[in-house]
């Protein structure tokens, strides 16, 4: 007989799905979904493979449901952390931040095309998952064109542009370097969509930071291509300081 886990069976089939959840999601992180097994997604969550295959069908349908739980406690914390704040440009400043940190939280690969490893049926859902998140960011940048806060462009483009910029990053550990990382995120998306620069400053950047490896073959050592301000990689030709 399998081992339960809680105090009931409604909290044994819980907890044996937050436990498949989480094992997918970790091994999302590590391989391409096309190559994971049913039988590693039950190694991992320590449970039965049987036990599995009681909750789903295949390993689409497992992912159908990862993603709704992932995108739907994602948004819940996203919506959660915008409640603190009535303006619009503080706003997409949490919305960059909660972005940066909640998707580790909810393990949502978010470099992953999983679209192009499931059917056609399972990918339009899976656009339906990611379009929770995509609407919240839509109806801000809507918002803030309103406010005449940015200026007024495709609001459409401009979410899929800020979510790729925000798609590629991932923090450091060290909570200074956490902090700084998010910080420069935040000034180049705000900027790069039109936010004035008085509202978006730079953050202090170290010389040493943004120097790139000597060239030997120069006389000095140095790199001729090397930037003479230490900040124009957050420049952006939209909102000029």
């Amino acid at each position: 007989m399998p081992k339960i886990i809680g105090t009931t069976l409604a909290d044994h089939r819980e907890l044996t799905r937050h436990r498949l959840f989480d094992a997918l999601g970790e091994l999302l992180a590590e391989q391409s979904f096309d190559t994971i097994t049913m039988s590693q997604i039950a190694l991992r969550a320590e449970v039965g493979r049987t036990a599995v295959y009681n909750h789903f069908a295949d390993k689409e349908s497992l992912l159908l449901a990862f993603m709704r739980h992932a995108t739907s406690g994602f948004a819940e914390a996203l919506t959660q952390a915008l409640e603190g704040s009535d303006d619009v440009i503080e706003q997409l400043r949490i919305y960059i931040r909660a972005h940066l940190e909640l998707r580790g939280h909810f393990h949502l690969a978010s470099h992953l095309d999983l679209r192009s490893m499931v059917s056609a049926s399972s990918a339009s859902h899976l656009r339906d998952h990611a379009g929770i998140v995509e609407h919240i960011l839509f109806h801000i940048l809507e918002e803030a064109m309103e406010q005449d806060r940015i200026p007024r462009q495709n609001s459409l483009a401009l979410v899929s542009l800020v979510l790729s910029a925000l798609a590629g990053q991932y923090l450091p550990t060290d909570p200074g370097e956490r902090q700084a990382a998010i910080e420069v995120v935040q000034a180049f998306v705000l900027r790069g969509i039109g936010v004035p620069a008085a509202e978006c400053p730079l953050p202090a950047v170290a010389l040493s930071e943004t120097r790139p490896p000597s060239d030997p073959a120069s006389p000095s050592g140095r790199s001729p291509h090397r930037a003479t301000d230490p900040q124009a990689f957050l420049r952006c030709p939209v909102s000029h300081s």
